[in-house]
C-alpha cells in the first residue's frame, strides 16, 4: 500500500491521537503503551510510531520486529524504510567487531533500505555509519579486499568533514573524526595491508588535503602510510627521512622498527642497528617485535657476530612456534643458510639472555651526561634538568629510574637524551631520559 504524506488507513481517534502527541512530548514509555493498544492496526504510521518509541527507549529488538511488519505493509514508506534501517543497525551493526554472516545481511539490508538518494548521506541516514563499521571490521583482518569492496559502496565526495561530536568516560565533551575522514582512514589502513602501495600513496595524499583537521593522530599514520609506500616503491632514503621525522612524535617500537626497514634497505646497517635496538628495547609484548629482531640479526650476521645472529633467528623461531605462528620465508631462508636448527628453546629464557646486551649497546650507543634538576613542574609529571655543560632539557618523571623515590629539584642525576617531538610549538626537540640519581660532577 502506499503510504498518505500524512495520516492514513483506519484509527481509534482518541488512542492514536493520544500515542502521536505523547511521543511529540517525549513521554516514550507512555506513547510505547498506547502505541501497543493500537498495534498491528494495518496503519503503518502507528507501526512507525511505535517503533520509534521503542528504538529511542533502547528495546531495540522489540522496534526491529515491528519496523519489519511497517515495511511489510508499504515498502515505499519513507519514514518506515528509515527507522527499519536504524533498527537493524542497533541490534545487528552497533557493536559490530567481526564481519560475521547476520551483520552482513542487516548491512546489505540498510544499503539497499535507504538507497542512493540525496537524503543518503544526512546526519539522519544510517548508511554511513553502517558501510563505515562493516568495512571497518574486515579491514581488521589482514589482506582482505571486502573492506574496500564495502567502501565501494559510499561517494568520499558527499561524505561530511565536519567533525562529529562524543563524550569520553568522564563526560567530558570530545571532536571526533568526520566521515570523510573515517572512509579515508579504513581505506588507506587496508591499502596498507594489502601492499597496494601507489593507490596507498596517492590515497592518502589525497585524504591529507581533503579531510581538514585530522584526529586520533591521523596526521601520524596518514604520514607513516606515505612513507612506507615511498619505501616500497623504491624511494627508501624519503621513507627513511620521513620516518624519522614521525618516530620523534610518535617513538613507538613499530615506528623504529619502520625506520630500521627502511634504513636496511637504503644500506645505512648503522642506521638500521640503532632503530633495530630502540624497537626492541620498547615494552611492547615481543610477538610484536619479530622484525626487529630479524633486522638485528641480519646487522650482527653482516659485522660477522655470527652466533649472536643465530641466536636472535632462535628468537624469532621459538617466539611464532610459541604462538602457533608459521614462520615466513624470509625467516626460514635465514635459519637455512646460517644452519639454525635443533629443538625451540624457551623464548623467555633466550630474551632474558639477550635483554642485558641489548642494554648495553644502547648505552654505548648514547653516552651518559650529567647534571641537576632545576624545575618540577606543578602536576609533579615533569621537568627540567640543566647539563653541566649548561644545555637545558626536558623530561617526564615516568623516566625517572630510582624505584621508590620521586625526583627533587636540585638533585644531581646522569641521564642520556633522545629525539622528540615539542607538541606545543610543532617542532623536533631532544629530551632527557633514563634519569638516574648522580654525583656532583668536579
Amino acid at each position: 500500500m502506499q503510504t498518505s504524506a500524512h495520516h492514513s488507513g483506519p484509527m481509534k481517534p482518541t488512542t492514536r491521537a493520544k500515542a502521536d502527541e505523547l511521543r511529540k512530548a517525549g513521554r516514550l514509555d507512555d506513547a510505547v503503551s498506547e502505541y501497543s493498544q493500537l498495534w498491528p492496526d494495518e496503519d503503518p504510521w502507528t507501526g512507525w510510531g511505535y517503533a520509534y518509541c521503542l528504538r529511542k527507549l533502547g528495546r531495540s529488538k522489540e522496534a526491529l520486529a515491528v519496523a519489519r511488519e511497517v515495511h511489510a505493509l508499504d515498502p515505499e514508506f519513507v519514514l518506515g524504510r528509515s527507522v527499519y534501517a536504524w533498527s537493524l543497525y542497533d541490534v545487528h551493526i552497533r557493536g559490530v567487531e567481526a564481519p560475521e554472516p547476520e551483520v552482513l545481511k542487516a548491512a546489505q539490508m540498510i544499503v539497499r533500505l535507504v538507497g542512493s538518494g540525496d537524503k543518503a548521506y544526512a546526519p539522519t541516514s544510517a548508511l554511513v555509519i553502517t558501510v563505515l563499521k562493516v568495512a571497518k571490521a574486515w579491514a581488521s583482518r589482514t589482506r582482505d579486499i571486502r573492506a574496500l569492496e564495502w567502501l565501494e559502496k559510499l561517494d568520499p565526495t558527499r561524505l561530511s568533514t565536519e567533525p562529529r561530536r562524543g563524550r569520553d568516560e568522564r563526560g567530558r565533551e570530545l571532536e571526533l573524526s568526520s566521515p570523510r575522514e573515517q572512509y579515508f582512514a579504513i581505506r588507506t589502513h587496508a591499502l596498507e595491508r594489502l601492499g597496494r602501495w601507489q593507490a596507498c600513496l596517492e590515497i592518502t595524499s589525497t585524504a591529507m588535503s581533503e579531510c581538514g583537521r585530522l584526529h586520533h593522530d591521523n596526521d601520524i599514520w596518514f604520514a607513516r602510510r606515505i612513507a612506507l609506500a615511498k619505501q616500497h616503491l623504491g624511494r627508501p632514503q624519503e621513507a627513511l627521512s620521513d620516518l624519522r621525522e614521525l618516530a620523534a612524535r610518535k617513538p613507538t617500537g613499530f615506528m623504529q622498527t619502520d625506520i630500521a626497514r627502511a634504513a636496511w634497505q637504503a644500506g645505512d646497517v648503522d642506521s638500521t642497528y640503532q632503530h633495530s635496538l630502540l624497537a626492541l628495547l620498547t615494552p611492547d609484548e615481543m610477538g610484536f617485535k619479530l622484525e626487529a629482531v630479524r633486522l638485528m640479526a641480519e646487522v650482527l650476521w653482516r659485522r660477522g657476530d655470527l652466533e649472536l645472529a643465530r641466536v636472535h633467528i632462535c628468537l624469532c623461531l621459538a617466539v611464532r612456534d610459541s604462538k602457533g605462528w608459521k614462520a615466513d620465508e624470509d625467516l626460514m631462508r635465514l635459519a637455512s643458510s646460517w644452519d639454525v636448527s635443533g629443538p625451540r628453546r624457551d623464548p623467555h629464557a633466550i630474551v632474558g639472555e639477550l635483554q642485558p646486551l641489548w642494554r648495553q649497546w644502547r648505552d654505548d650507543l648514547t653516552p651518559k651526561r650529567t647534571g641537576t634538576i632545576v624545575k618540577i613542574l606543578a602536576h609533579g609529571h615533569a621537568g627540567f634538568i640543566r647539563a653541566n655543560d649548561g644545555e637545558q632539557f626536558y623530561f617526564e618523571t615516568r623516566d625517572w629510574k630510582q624505584g621508590g623515590a620521586q625526583p627533587v629539584e636540585g638533585a644531581h642525576v646522569s641521564f642520556t637524551t633522545r629525539p622528540s617531538f615539542d607538541r606545543k610549538r610543532q617542532r623536533p626537540t631532544v629530551v632527557a631520559c633514563e634519569v638516574r640519581p648522580g654525583t656532583v660532577a668536579h
